[in-house]
């Protein structure tokens, strides 16, 4: 319980939290995976085997809840260990709405996988798609609300082909627009580049791109550009160099296509990140949006006991000057110097 949390307020001001529970059964199904939405005094439980509309069906090990997120609108919930057809492990996304029915459940909106024929690629064993996710609302241009949301969507075990050679776990994330009708419409993959085109980085086996996202809508109440919506994708097994599970972070805009406004963000190549890159750090593991600063986790060295660094978000923006970045580390700035894996997570 609480392996995923999101939290937030409604459009109409009413505070909620959805906390994700992947591991518990339902009935003799184990780890099928629930999740709860809290609100006021009141909670419901949410998980596949409801009549409430939830998509998919409850199976043993689909993890649902393994990952949340949500705006003021809407929220989603992940099962990426959900079967498509005979694809084990190939993952599903599920869409609600915060609008309550007679019995205080919020109410379900669709479903996403990767055999919707409005998305890209197809729904294989593994892919792990809804593994991560992330959602901001946005203001389109000649709307006068911020009422559409913008989904990211990890499938870290997904096989991406480079010059036609098969990647397997190289991993991506899809980008799906929510309008504020409720319907969806497929935006985009992002995805490591090849030789042939803008993005930075190259797909390789076991990136397990999409591990981790976070995005940001720095400037909520303004038609929304390339420059104020942006999402944070992690590669925590990106190799660099000779150093295995190095890993990496890749910044994009959320509107803007991919190689024009990405930035790549990898240990000691001068963004904020200090040090060398070094084997099984896993850099992008952890991150974490604010409005003026992506925060990265480095628990797992080169420091004795973690560290996590705040970097501006000029760092992290295509075309950004870098900025001083802080630090925060066990055994400076008044933290004592002890424990493990600092930096797991931040909020």
């Amino acid at each position: 319980m609480g392996h995923a949390l999101a939290a937030g307020t409604t459009i109409t001001g009413r505070p909620w939290i959805v906390i994700g529970t992947p591991g518990e059964a339902i009935g003799t199904l184990a780890k099928a995976g629930t999740a709860f939405y809290v609100y006021d005094n009141t909670s419901r439980t949410i998980h596949q085997d409801q009549p409430i509309g939830v998509p998919g069906a409850a199976e043993a090990d689909d993890g649902f809840g393994t990952s949340v997120t949500g705006d003021a609108y809407r929220f989603a919930i992940g099962a990426p260990g959900e079967a498509i057809g005979t694809e084990a492990d190939s993952g599903n996304v599920a869409l609600f709405s915060h609008t309550l029915d007679a019995d205080g459940f919020p109410t379900p909106i669709g479903g996403l996988d990767q055999n919707n024929d409005a998305v890209t690629g197809a729904a294989e064993a593994g892919d792990e798609f809804g593994a991560s996710l992330a959602m901001v609302s946005y203001r389109p241009s000649g709307s006068t609300t911020a009422d559409t949301s913008i989904l990211a969507i990890g499938s870290p075990g997904e096989t991406t082909a480079v010059d036609g050679v098969d990647k397997a776990e190289a991993g991506r994330a899809v980008l799906v627009r929510v309008n504020a009708d409720n319907t969806w419409g497929y935006l985009r993959e992002l995805r490591q580049g090849t030789g042939d085109d803008t993005v930075s980085g190259t797909s390789e086996t076991g990136d397990r791109m999409g591990e981790t996202l976070t995005a940001i809508n720095t400037a909520p109440r303004e038609v929304s550009s390339t420059d104020t919506l942006m999402v944070a994708v992690g590669t925590p097994g990106e190799a660099v160099g000779t150093a295995a599970n190095s890993g990496a972070i890749h910044t994009f805009s959320l509107l803007g296509s991919a190689g024009d406004n990405d930035r790549w963000i990898e240990a000691g190549d001068g963004d904020g990140i200090p040090n060398a890159p070094g084997a099984d750090q896993k850099l992008g593991q952890s991150i974490h949006f604010t409005g003026t600063r992506l925060y990265a986790g480095m628990p797992y060295g080169p420091s004795t006991y973690g560290a996590l660094y705040a970097l501006p978000l000029s760092n992290v923006t295509a075309g950004g000057t870098v900025a001083p970045v802080t630090t925060y580390q066990p055994g400076t700035g008044g933290l004592p110097a002890a424990g493990t894996d600092f930096g797991y997570a931040a909020r």
